[in-house]
């Protein structure tokens, strides 16, 4: 009997020295994991901004337009609003953001519709509300009509699940016809551009974005009615895993300008076309992200709104690690890190980009809208983490708060005749 109670008193020593042991192999986890993330939201590599670039652009103190008193009475408007997008036409001025209870995907996602004269005040146009995620809301205007389109997504809130990309247009009547599901399944619209008697929408395959497989893709589509969209070609105009956002713009003679967001490769593509050849895209990659971008042209330049890492690069991992590995510590660290909306030029000569300056902003933010006042200005807003709040990394941000903020963008020159 005392044996059997010595053995018991034994083994309970042992349990008891096990459970210290590991609770404090998870202190010092939970410790460590602490102090990396202190770590990479602390990252700081001073960009090497280019004040000759930036010579006579200037911005105007951010005002909080979303939410805000200038908005219409009643609209509803959540906790997290971004993915905005802004257009002057006929006179007046329309905006379309994202509102929602986070950054990620919900059932209670809406988007919301406005119209205001002059860029200040607005009234509610209508609301897109499909009980699934919606986003990428973006205006174009073609052949004298205003036309409206986003794509749907799912509702589960850690995975991207884009379904169809949708199109809508405003009636004599000042109503918005109900939205048509145009191309194929799983592609997600990036932006509209209209040339002459043809409009330009640049997609990207959205399944499987983030590294499954060998799908990733995107495709620059061309239409003659807004509705009825096809492949410039049969083959995608870059065919990568991982490639999104394929912004663009056209130059004065048709020419044309692009970048492709590389989410895998952890960096951007800097595009060009010829205008003979649309199809046949020359590429130049730079490890430096510009997410969510918004290319425009003044006469012979070129400039693009877009986030920007703090910590520079982004991360790939140490080399010696499988690729699985180094993606998913890329997209770690990437999320862990904080960032500003910048403007940049580019150098379409050399396919290059120069950072200019950033523009207040913090946590999750870069997403902009951007119309012409003048020859001179612009009405910009973007969406950004409260900038009275704390400096967080992009993942808090995209969990927490995020507003609306309207800034005048102006530059010294007038813009040439475009």
């Amino acid at each position: 009997m005392w044996g059997f109670i010595s053995q018991a008193s034994v083994k309970g020593r042992f349990v008891k020295r096990w459970a210290l042991r590991t609770l404090l192999a998870a202190a010092v986890l939970v410790l460590g994991l602490v102090l990396l993330v202190l770590w990479l939201g602390h990252l700081h590599t001073p960009p090497l901004l280019d004040a000759a670039l930036a010579k006579g652009i200037t911005f105007t103190a951010p005002e909080r337009l979303v939410p805000g008193p200038k908005m219409p009475p009643g609209l509803s408007i959540r906790r997290s609003n971004n993915n905005v997008d802004l257009i002057r036409f006929g006179g007046e001025y329309y905006m379309a953001f994202r509102t929602a209870p986070t950054h990620f995907a919900s059932r209670e996602t809406r988007l919301a519709v406005l119209r205001s004269p002059d860029g200040d005040r607005w009234q509610e146009e209508m609301q897109v509300h499909f009980s699934r995620d919606l986003r990428e809301p973006r205006f174009f205007a073609f052949k004298g009509k205003l036309f409206f389109c986003f794509f749907d997504g799912g509702t589960q809130l850690l995975k991207f699940e884009p379904n169809r990309i949708h199109v809508c247009e405003r009636a004599p009547d000042g109503r918005w016809t109900e939205p048509r599901p145009v191309f194929r399944e799983n592609y997600v619209v990036w932006r509209v551009k209209t040339r002459g008697d043809t409009a330009y929408m640049s997609v990207y395959y959205g399944r499987n974005l983030y590294g499954k497989g060998d799908e990733g893709e995107v495709r620059l589509l061309r239409s003659t009615d807004g509705y009825d969209w096809e492949p410039i070609s049969d083959a995608p105009q870059i065919a990568d895993v991982g490639a999104e956002e394929g912004e663009f713009e056209f130059d004065a003679d048709g020419n044309l300008v692009a970048l492709v967001r590389e989410e895998v490769h952890g960096g951007t593509l800097v595009c060009t076309a010829p205008k003979e050849d649309l199809t046949r895209w020359e590429t130049r990659f730079t490890p430096y992200k510009v997410d969510s971008a918004l290319l425009f042209r003044r006469g012979e330049d070129f400039y693009v709104l877009g986030r920007r890492n703090v910590a520079g690069p982004c991360w790939r991992g140490p080399s010696f690690l499988p690729e699985s590995v180094q993606n998913a510590w890329s997209l770690v660290t990437y999320s862990l890190t904080r960032k500003r909306t910048a403007l940049y030029k580019v150098n379409r000569g050399e396919r290059t980009l120069t950072p200019l300056f950033d523009l207040p902003s913090k946590g999750d933010t870069a997403f902009p809208g951007l119309a012409a006042r003048d020859e001179h200005s612009y009405w910009l807003v973007n969406y950004s983490s409260p900038l009275e709040g704390l400096d967080w990394p992009w993942v808090f941000g995209q969990l927490l708060r995020s507003h609306l903020y309207r800034m005048q963008l102006s530059f010294a020159e007038p813009a040439p005749v475009q």
